[in-house]
């Protein structure tokens, strides 16, 4: 028997929420089966931030403080009545300030945040948050390797991560570079690889040394394709998507629907689309079923 793996909503739906939601209408109500339950929702209240302050050692420059109160003014937090204050504001501060220490190379940083409850109503709390920071040592980047990489050259993974040998270490860089790597991988038929991070300090040296392991798993190729729901016109956008045999690059998929997003019903969300893959045979079967709301 086969065991599917079903991307939908996830890895699949992170690429075509990006291309529909902005050009295709949203899904009709009666399009979507929801239950009484789910659209029953407990009271929420909105958490406003008005004001925002630094106390300790000050490691931001104007320009990174500006942004960063910015940010945190912006932040969308919704919290039930019951939850205290300690949730959302930990929450807050590593959102924010944390990972704005972190860019810096801050990583023993220490810091604490306190909220204090300037108004309230009954759907609404307005808070000033102040941050204490004791920032430590700041570190540098030491040895960044690459191991157990074979589809692509340690050398070209590694570039992927935009910090050289003694520069100040960001772990969001980082980050952001692991996950380039990973969508290297999917370019190339492997949609299930992974790379984990592990890192040494050297505390002596203020050295951050990172060695990123990649488990590359199976390279998947087309299986099958189908279009459900669009009638004569299925047979011309065949033509248009990827083909059985071929290495599944997510790509030629996203390309599909930016140049058809035309043609597709207008009320057509990522619901619609799935990619399930087989990992006994290294398959993936694409499917595209518009037939759900076809009278919508």
């Amino acid at each position: 028997m086969r065991r599917w793996i079903q991307w939908r909503g996830g890895l699949l739906g992170l690429f075509v929420v990006l291309i529909l939601s902005s050009s295709l209408c949203a899904r009709p109500q009666e399009c979507v089966d929801r239950s009484s339950a789910t659209l029953r929702k407990s009271k929420r209240i909105k958490i406003n931030i008005v004001g925002v302050e630094f106390r300790g050692e000050n490691p931001f420059s104007d320009e990174v403080r500006t942004k960063l109160v910015t940010a945190i003014q912006r932040s969308e937090i919704e919290v039930s009545p019951q939850e205290p204050d300690t949730d959302w504001a930990n929450g807050l501060r590593a959102q924010t300030v944390v990972r704005a220490l972190w860019a810096q190379g801050y990583m023993d940083a220490r810091s604490e945040v306190t909220p204090y409850l300037v108004r309230a109503e009954s759907d609404q709390l307005d808070y000033v948050v102040s941050f204490a920071i004791e920032t430590g040592p700041q570190y540098r980047t030491g040895v960044m390797q690459v191991q157990d990489a074979t589809v692509f050259a340690a050398r070209e993974l590694r570039a992927q991560i935009l910090l050289n040998p003694g520069e100040i270490y960001n772990g969001d860089v980082v980050s952001r570079g692991i996950e380039s790597m990973e969508q290297m991988y999917r370019t190339k038929g492997y949609m299930d690889t992974t790379a984990g991070m592990t890192q040494s300090i050297d505390r002596s040296k203020l050295l951050i040394n990172t060695y990123v392991q990649v488990e590359e798993g199976t390279q998947y190729r087309v299986g099958s394709v189908e279009i459900f729901g669009l009638g004569l016109q299925a047979k011309n956008l065949l033509e248009s998507l990827p083909k059985p045999g071929e290495v599944f690059d997510i790509r030629s998929l996203t390309d599909f629907l930016k140049k058809n997003r035309y043609v597709l019903p207008a009320n057509t969300s990522e619901e619609d689309i799935a990619v399930r893959a087989n990992p006994k045979d290294g398959t993936v079967e694409i499917i595209l079923d518009f037939r759900r709301c076809s009278k919508a």
